[in-house]
């Protein structure tokens, strides 16, 4: 932990201050999305520390707990880009109308919102997954440098490809299902039979959002290795 700590400080200083701003928020419109939020971008942190445990473990040729540490990183990596979702939480704010131009315009014009809050409210949810996201496409990459070095490159790019799609299946889980990820381990059995469900919404919720996450991944590892 102390090693976490020291090498990702600045990560976890605007942790914090992510934090702070959302208890600001809480206090200010009483909401209760900014204690949702806070809780999201803690659980957005956890696979980056999960990984590196498993770089340790790696390194000390210690295989069960490696494996541990990676499959505990897959189950929590889905809640990096949940936070995508959380958008749908402006959908009922007002940002703009339409409104009279003059007495002889026959058309509207629009006009923007301004209470400061609904867009305050607004970044600080594009903060929350800005932050999260980027947190997240690291522990990516370090988990495929680790499958690269311990593999091949082929395989680094067919295990991508698989967390890319089970993230997709960890989000609708997690937004359309309502479960937790710890529900994985704890309530296998109820998770699959959901799951197992499966309608055309579900396919095409998971095929979307797997690329979407490929892409993001692929868009961090350009910047990355440059």
């Amino acid at each position: 932990m102390r090693t976490f700590l020291e090498k990702y400080k600045v990560l976890v200083f605007l942790l914090f201050a992510y934090w702070g701003v959302c208890l600001v928020m809480l206090f200010k419109s009483l909401d209760f999305l900014y204690v949702a939020l806070s809780w999201n971008v803690l659980l957005a942190v956890l696979p980056l520390f999960f990984i590196r445990q498993a770089v340790t473990t790696v390194g000390q040729r210690k295989i069960s707990w490696s494996i541990f540490w990676i499959v505990l990183w897959l189950i929590f990596f889905p809640n990096s880009v949940y936070l995508v979702t959380d958008f749908i939480h402006i959908a009922n704010e007002k940002f703009k109308w339409m409104s009279n131009a003059g007495p002889y315009a026959p058309d509207g014009a629009i006009v923007y919102s301004h209470d400061i809050l609904i867009w305050i409210k607004l970044l600080v949810i594009a903060m929350g997954f800005f932050y999260s996201v980027v947190v997240g496409l690291e522990s990516v990459y370090i988990f495929e440098q680790i499958v690269r070095k311990k593999y091949s490159k082929k395989i680094g790019y067919v295990s991508i490809l698989s967390v890319g799609l089970l993230t997709g299946i960890g989000v609708y889980i997690g937004r359309f299902l309502r479960f937790n990820s710890w529900d994985i381990v704890f309530n296998p059995f109820q998770v699959l039979k959901q799951v197992a469900d499966v309608d055309r919404f579900e396919v095409q919720f998971i095929i979307a959002f797997s690329g979407f996450v490929l892409f993001c991944y692929m868009l961090y590892r350009s910047f990355k290795e440059k």
